[in-house]
């Protein structure tokens, strides 16, 4: 029976092309990442996805985490059991091949990203674009396996929101989440600011009543503002700020002081991000500058640790701090004919500076990581209404690395009529070595630390990726679709791996080594549809047919055990989002997600240590309902009030890990029990 629910419901969009009604499916949004330049997605050189604020309050996204789940390509999942860290991967790739940006900017540090899903509210996002495949012509190093941008809200009107959700998850734990957004705009449209802030509060949720949490406790907050001031008839600066302040816990013991808990893995983060841009604007339109500087601050202090019942209370603080600068200039230029097309011509230098700090206490080990980028880039895309042809390359000298890097990247593309776009691409990137990494966030191990550091031969990783793409925009009778079929390739030469070396019991930390392999190749197609057949309705669908596979020996993953297989990427991977509207007031939605069988570890407590197991997953389907009604309270305010209940068929692990000595990044799967929740919403 369940079986045949998942394939009415993943099969409901393709039956509904045959209706002949029309509606608008966002072809024609405004998209910036794909060249640095605004231009519309079915004229962009490369695919661009974007999740807009209607769509992530129709899934009811609380962050950036959640909204991403609904992406074609990308999947979001938690990675560690106790603390919550969560992680994106694009194309199979993982989030460490990926860069967050905000606002164009590059500013999220290592040490920000172990926990930047969860952290990024809504309430801050207007929209999130996502470019597939190498980016690295413009966006750096870590760019090998896509990008999420994350703009931010910009004032275009005068109006205020004030709302709140409320989860109850598992028939156990409460989930608060109360958002409030504003914007004030001159008469003279020469300035503006919009406000946004955002707080919640999660109890922690235990699945099989062994006492530890599946899902932390959180204690969140977050206040900025985006402004802009018009300096001139030719200029413009703009200014976002937000600040973040989380606590999080997860283990067992929540009456107590984390010291005094068995097992307590979590921390107080406070962040403080920036953003500056002076823009040159020109009444001509023919040319642009733009001068930037992005500023992040972080301060951890954090606790990972385990206590015998012998001892009083652990002692595993730890506090780390990072600053994260990026500065720099672009210049673009628009070209009525360039040698044979009408051209627009960009270029670029920037300066990035990572710096961190890192130490716990009760040992002498501090880890110190300063990291210099200095980059700069041109590309120019020829474009006609037929074709695009964009040509590009960055040039980075990084201080990890002893000579400077250069990425170049092509992209075509041709659409023969209006409803065929066809699209290719090549990009070369890379990763540099460097201590702290996301894939070093620092967790419990069958109650132990582990730590990484590099090997003393350890080579840069260089990526090639390959990309091609058919985007047919279909018109039956009145009705509106759009199918995307896109293939990709990346193959990395020597891809980085983490492999365990031995245990230092002097120290209590399992010491792994991070070395190269001898390189990784991930293939594979996406697929996604978007159809209006009714001007009430609109749904959409998307999936992932891929293979992840180091190349040569593989990984290490035992002692004298060597694995092909990535961990945690399943071949198979799908979406759905639908929306229909009966009356103006009354909205229905449905959402499902679809993760196919993955390989995972599992590091085992046994009587005389530990043992390390491969597992192969199950199939999960995390199928959500919504209905929303508004109620109008005058001309302009309304009354927004909902119901709805996630994770419908409780598709959960059901081989957790257990107790004190449980391995805590043995999870996976949806991040959700069964959760019924509910929200109201006032705009203004």
């Amino acid at each position: 029976m369940k079986k045949t629910i998942i394939t009415i419901i993943f099969l409901f969009p393709l039956v509904a092309v045959a209706q002949s009604h029309s509606d608008t499916i966002r072809l024609r949004q405004v998209v910036v990442t794909a060249t640095q330049h605004a231009t519309s997605r079915s004229k962009a050189p490369t695919a661009v996805g974007v999740v807009d604020g209607r769509e992530m309050e129709a899934v009811s996204a609380v962050n950036l985490g959640q909204a991403l789940n609904y992406s074609t390509g990308l999947r979001v999942e938690n990675t560690c059991q106790n603390c919550g860290a969560n992680e994106v991967r694009i194309n199979g790739l993982g989030q460490a091949y990926s860069q967050i940006l905000i606002d164009s900017r590059p500013v999220n540090s290592a040490l920000a990203g172990v926990y930047l899903l969860d952290q990024l509210p809504t309430a801050l996002i207007e929209r999130v674009e996502v470019l597939r495949g190498g980016g690295s012509a413009l966006y750096g190093s870590n760019a090998i396996a896509g990008v999420v941008n994350v703009i931010t809200h910009e004032p275009r009107s005068n109006g205020a929101s004030v709302g709140n959700t409320t989860r109850f998850m598992g028939g156990k734990a409460w989930d608060f989440s109360n958002t409030l957004n504003a914007s004030v705009v001159a008469d003279n449209r020469r300035a503006g600011i919009a406000v946004f802030g955002h707080n919640r509060e999660r109890n922690p949720y235990d699945r099989n009543g062994d006492g530890y949490s599946e899902v932390g406790l959180l204690k969140a907050r977050m206040v900025g503002f985006r402004g802009f001031l018009r300096t001139s008839d030719v200029t413009k600066l703009n200014v976002e700020y937000h600040n973040i302040h989380d606590f999080r816990r997860g283990g067992d013991r929540f009456d107590l002081p984390s010291p005094m808990a068995h097992i307590s893995e979590g921390g107080e983060h406070n962040i403080h991000s920036t953003n500056i841009k002076w823009d040159w604007l020109p009444a001509s339109g023919i040319r642009h500058a733009s001068l930037f500087a992005s500023l992040q601050h972080v301060d951890r202090q954090s606790y990972y640790g385990e206590r015998e019942d012998s001892e009083p209370f652990g002692t595993a603080y730890g506090h780390t701090r990072g600053l994260t600068m990026n500065y720099g200039v672009l210049y673009s230029r628009h070209f009525d004919t360039l040698l044979f097309m009408p051209a627009e011509l960009t270029v670029g230098v920037e300066h990035t500076l990572d710096g961190l700090q890192d130490h716990t206490f009760g040992s002498p080990d501090t880890l110190y990581q300063h990291i210099g980028i200095m980059s700069a880039y041109l590309q120019n895309e020829w474009r006609s209404n037929r074709w695009s042809i964009l040509a590009g390359a960055r040039l980075d000298k990084h201080t990890m690395i002893g000579t400077p890097v250069a990425s170049p990247r092509l992209n075509l593309r041709y659409a023969p009529s209006d409803h065929l776009t066809l699209r290719a691409g090549y990009a070369s990137g890379f990763r540099a070595p460097q201590v702290y990494d996301e894939d070093l966030h620092v967790g419990a191990v069958n109650g132990e630390l582990y730590k990484i550091t590099n090997a003393p031969d350890l080579r840069m990783e260089r990526s090639h990726s390959v990309t091609g793409s058919a985007d047919v925009c279909l018109h039956l009778g009145s009705l509106e679709a759009d199918l995307l079929v896109e293939g990709f390739y990346t193959r990395i030469n020597d891809a980085f791996v983490n492999e365990p070396v031995f245990d230092d019991t002097s120290s209590g930390y399992m010491l792994y080594e991070r070395r190269n392999a001898d390189g990784a190749e991930v293939a594979g197609v996406n697929v996604e549809l978007a159809v209006s057949p009714i001007d009430e309705m609109r749904l959409q669908i998307g999936g992932t047919w891929q293979r992840s596979r180091y190349t040569g020996r593989g990984k290490e993953w035992d002692e004298g055990k060597f694995e092909r297989r990535m961990e945690r990427t399943p071949n198979l991977y799908a979406y759905l989002t639908g929306l229909y509207m009966p009356v103006k007031q009354l909205q229905f939605t449905v959402t499902g997600t679809f993760t196919g069988p993955m390989l995972v570890y599992h590091n085992l407590a046994t009587t005389t240590g530990s043992e390390v197991q491969e597992v192969i997953t199950d199939a999960f389907l995390d199928l959500s309902l919504k209905a929303a009604y508004s109620i109008p309270l005058g001309e302009r305010s309304e009354l927004e009030v909902s119901i709805g209940i996630q994770n419908l068929f409780d598709s959960y692990q059901r081989d957790l890990d257990s107790g004190s000595e449980r391995d805590a990044t043995y999870i996976y799967g949806p991040s959700l029990p069964r959760t019924l929740f509910a929200g109201v919403k006032m705009n203004l």
